[in-house]
């Protein structure tokens, strides 16, 4: 494997080596811009030696590097690629330098998208038809967080439940995609984090999936999580992407990932998971008679659980709503926490850790990825080529405009 990642590092042309060097030295100035590096260790070596690098001298290594993109012969897809990846950089850079953009500007240029309010009625529908399926006394939100007690999974069966569901969507998923051989995931159980789960992309086509237990797991998000991150989502979406293009390709660019525009495909790829490989009956049969029996909720109504993740999935324009309000309109934070609590429809707790991740700078423009995500791939995921549109954005690199142009292309043909 040295021997490999050597002889990466050898082919390695100017515009990959200043893409790779710029987000490893960005990411000493701040931690988390790389998400995961798996790409040639020299580099990585070279850019924690000594001091960090001045932000004036990445600001001009990120315009460097855009004169590289545009000189190279690269076809149009990869020189967009670069393009919207490098501006997401170069964007940071300016903001960590004192420029503060305005936050909606932040987003545009970070993502590629433009964050938009989501009207309130949509999330009022969305409770009218949970508060169908969950009749009873009390405030919807106290009727979904009593409904959820009775889900709860006991803490010593949370990783064979997560196995299983893993397992059930490996093998759902390499019915229909191509795993790279000997690719593998890991779960562990951490506590003290801002998110539910996180995968920690390892390379050579392994992950490792951490599950926060912070909140209590609940059997009818364990498929949305595992699905999200695992199989067909983030994790299959990075070995394959490995596995074509920096292995197959040589396209070291994709030796790393970064908080960018890749991001909003990564995370459309992710919210859309589950449907990909399971209708709703399926998702019905596998909880009823598997992941719940192994839970310990033998008497689950899984019909019901669907029912509701599916009313559920509006609510998460509710976290990107949130963050137009504390960070563009600078409402109080109290006042964006009473707005979550109203709308999210999730405990204190979990609109607490919700406000947590809004705060943090690392995350508080991410928050707009999961919805506008799945949103943007939608009409790609819908009809007959569904299966084969979703093979192209797993192994392919796309950013949210070169979507958007292919979405247009196909409505007009038609």
């Amino acid at each position: 494997m040295q021997g490999e990642d050597h002889n990466l590092e050898q082919q390695l042309g100017e515009s990959e080596r200043r893409y790779l060097t710029l987000a490893l030295h960005l990411d000493r100035h701040f931690d988390g811009v790389v998400d995961a590096y798996f790409g040639p260790p020299e580099l990585k070596f070279q850019a924690e030696a000594g001091d960090p690098r001045p932000l004036d001298a990445l600001a001009g290594d990120a315009s460097q590097l855009q004169q590289a993109v545009d000189a190279s012969d690269y076809d149009p897809q990869r020189k967009e690629y670069l393009t919207r990846q490098t501006r997401a950089m170069s964007a940071i850079i300016r903001n960590l330098s004192g420029e503060s953009l305005p936050f909606t500007e932040e987003v545009k240029l970070y993502f590629d998208i433009a964050p938009e309010m989501v009207d309130e009625s949509v999330f009022e529908e969305a409770h009218a038809e949970i508060a169908r399926l969950l009749p009873g006394n009390g405030s919807i939100g106290e009727r979904v967080s009593q409904w959820e007690k009775g889900l709860e999974v006991a803490a010593d069966q949370l990783l064979p439940v997560l196995e299983l569901a893993s397992a059930e969507t490996r093998r759902r998923t390499s019915n229909l995609f191509d795993l790279p051989s000997g690719e593998e995931v890991r779960w562990e159980l951490v506590e003290d984090k801002p998110w539910a789960a996180y995968n920690n992309y390892r390379g050579e086509y392994r992950s490792s999936i951490e599950v926060n237990t912070d909140s209590p797991a609940h059997i009818h998000r364990i498929l949305y999580v595992v699905a999200h991150e695992a199989y067909p989502g983030h994790h299959t979406e990075a070995a394959i992407k490995e596995h074509h293009l920096y292995k197959g390709q040589g396209r070291a660019e994709h030796a790393v990932h970064i908080l960018g525009p890749e991001a909003v495909l990564a995370e459309g790829i992710a919210v859309s998971a589950v449907g990909m490989i399971f209708s709703d009956a399926d998702q019905v049969a596998f909880l009823r008679d598997e992941l719940c029996p192994l839970a310990g909720l033998p008497g689950a109504d899984a019909e019901r659980q669907i029912a509701v993740v599916r009313a559920s999935e509006v609510l998460r324009g509710v976290v990107g709503n949130a963050a137009l309000l504390l960070h563009g309109e600078r409402w109080p934070l109290e006042e964006v926490e009473r707005y979550l609590a109203r709308y999210q429809l999730r405990t204190q707790d979990q609109v607490a850790r919700t406000l947590r991740f809004l705060q943090i700078p690392l995350w508080r423009s991410y928050a707009f990825n999961y919805s506008v995500g799945r949103k943007l791939l939608a009409p790609l995921l819908e009809g007959p080529d569904r299966v084969e549109n979703f093979a192209r954005l797993l192994s392919e690199p796309f950013t949210p405009t070169l979507v958007r142009q292919w979405v247009a292309e196909r409505d007009a043909s038609g």
